[in-house]
């Protein structure tokens, strides 16, 4: 969130995540992708969330995932995203997924690289002037990671 907006993403309570989250749950069915809420284990606490999903820029699915800043760097982003993209490529005909960082979030970067992610190309990003890599897996790819 550092590169995205204000960098604004709250430590919710359970009520109110569920409540942020409980009108895309009605809209989606069980095989249905989507964003989920992200709770540190350790204080069950609401620390962000992560999914697959359409990407308008993109014109494709995409991963992707926001984090409060006290949550950076302690593996939330990689534990999550691995564990959507194994429920991606198990329930659904999904094949390839795309993901985007800003070119410094270099974080990012090596998240989407420890997950399987190679750089696929870069696409222009008006709102910043800059050219954003595009980063890909495919369920070939994945598969051959497991």
């Amino acid at each position: 969130m550092q590169y995205i907006g204000d960098g604004s993403v709250y430590h919710w309570t359970k009520e109110v995540a569920l409540g942020k989250y409980k009108e895309g749950f009605s809209r989606q069915d069980n095989h249905e992708l989507g964003n989920l809420a992200v709770y540190s284990v350790d204080c069950d606490a609401y620390i962000g969330w992560c999914g697959v999903g359409y990407s308008k820029y993109l014109d494709h699915i995409e991963l992707s995932y926001r984090y409060c800043r006290d949550s950076w760097g302690k593996g939330y982003a990689t534990e999550a995203a691995a564990a959507i993209l194994s429920e991606t490529y198990q329930v659904s005909d999904v094949d390839d997924i795309l993901a985007c960082t800003h070119p410094d979030n270099t974080a990012s970067i090596k998240v989407l690289e420890k997950l399987g992610f190679y750089f696929s190309h870069a696409k222009l990003s008006k709102p910043i002037g800059k050219n954003i890599p595009v980063y890909k897996i495919d369920r070939k790819t994945y598969t051959a990671k497991d």
